[in-house]
Parts: C-alpha cells; sequence; structure tokens
C-alpha cells in the first residue's frame, strides 16, 4: 500500500496539471472541499496554473450560504468548462454565485446532466472504459438533437452522442478521463495519493 504524502494546501496547485478534471464529490455544501478549491483558486491567482480545469460535480459544489465551492475556481483562463448535475443555488435575494454570472457570459463551457450519469462516468473511468452507455435523456434536453445539455452558446455540441446498440438508439457521454486520487482533508493538510 503507497504511503501517503501531507501537503500543505498551499502546494495543492502545484499537483494539478493545466487540462485536468477536478471532479468534487459533495451535496452542495455538505463535504464540499472548499479549502481545497480555493487554494486552488489562490494557486491560479498568484501563479497562473492550472489553466483550463474541467470540473466534474453530480450534485453542486458549493451553496450561497458561506460555502464558495465551485466559485473559488470560477475565472476565466483557470476553469475551461463544467460538467455538473447543479450548481450553487439559493434565495434570489442574495447575489448570484460567481459560476452562474461565468456561464451566461458564455466564459465557460457549461454542461448539466443528470446526476446518476456523472456518478456512472467515476465508475466507468475507474474501469477505464470510454464513458456511458444509456437510455437516459433521450428526447430530452441531453440530447444532443436538442440541447445536448449545453448551458449557453460556447458549450460544444459534441459531448454527447446518439448511437445504435442492438438495433435500438442510445445515448453515449463520453468520459472526460479522470485521473483518480484520493484525499483526506483535516485543518491544516491535505492528504493526497495517487491511484492510477
Amino acid at each position: 500500500m503507497p504511503r501517503s504524502k501531507l501537503i500543505s494546501f498551499e502546494e495543492v496547485g502545484t499537483l494539478i496539471p493545466d487540462e485536468a478534471v477536478v471532479t468534487v464529490s459533495s451535496s452542495s455544501g455538505l463535504g464540499c472541499p472548499d479549502a481545497t478549491l480555493r487554494a486552488i483558486g489562490e494557486h491560479f491567482a498568484k501563479f497562473g496554473s492550472p489553466k483550463n480545469l474541467t470540473t466534474l460535480h453530480p450534485i453542486a459544489a458549493g451553496d450561497m450560504y458561506g460555502i464558495a465551492g465551485i466559485d473559488h475556481l470560477a475565472r476565466p483562463g483557470l476553469l475551461k468548462r463544467v460538467l455538473a448535475g447543479s450548481l450553487p443555488s439559493g434565495p434570489s435575494s442574495l447575489p448570484s454565485p460567481k459560476i452562474w454570472q461565468m456561464i451566461f457570459d458564455d466564459q465557460v463551457e457549461a454542461y448539466n446532466l443528470p446526476s446518476g450519469i456523472l456518478f456512472h462516468m467515476h465508475r466507468e473511468a475507474a474501469a477505464g472504459r470510454p464513458g456511458v452507455l444509456t437510455k437516459v435523456g433521450l428526447d430530452t434536453f441531453v440530447d444532443p438533437r436538442r440541447q445536448g445539455g449545453a448551458m449557453n452558446q460556447r458549450t460544444p455540441r459534441d459531448f454527447i452522442k446518439v448511437v445504435e446498440f442492438e438495433g435500438e438508439e442510445w445515448l453515449f457521454f463520453k468520459g472526460p478521463w479522470i485521473k483518480h486520487w484520493r484525499y483526506a482533508i483535516t485543518e491544516e493538510s491535505l492528504s493526497l495519493r495517487s491511484n492510477g
């Protein structure tokens, strides 16, 4: 079993290469690695890297009640693409999260996809498979013959494909080629161990 290496939050940004996929498994503010996401955003602000990240989160990463989550990464140049089952939300009396403004302003590619599909993407990536084949989403807004899950004009419509399998129509969601990391967060440090 490989040994864990403890690092400070300030070092997190040095471990993430440009164009990487960062996956966040939280439920809005619950379990959101807010300090880690903040560290990545601060590293980008200081050093200009990592650049052009893709984030994948089946459920919103952060909320509008004090846990910024994905908003730490909502910076042009840092964030290229978002694959999300949902995004931070709250009462309309509060300011809109930064990620929503980036989406509305066409500053980031953004897909709103079924949460179950995004959870399955993790499994498929772990198994080394190319993506998720499913009937979920046929003839809905995620069907590429409609919107393809795209939330703005900037977002390409080629992420999801209609394919024929065994004489039936299916949707194929391409995997974003996730590299797996296990992590445990404490107050002072972050433990990362590569699994692949």
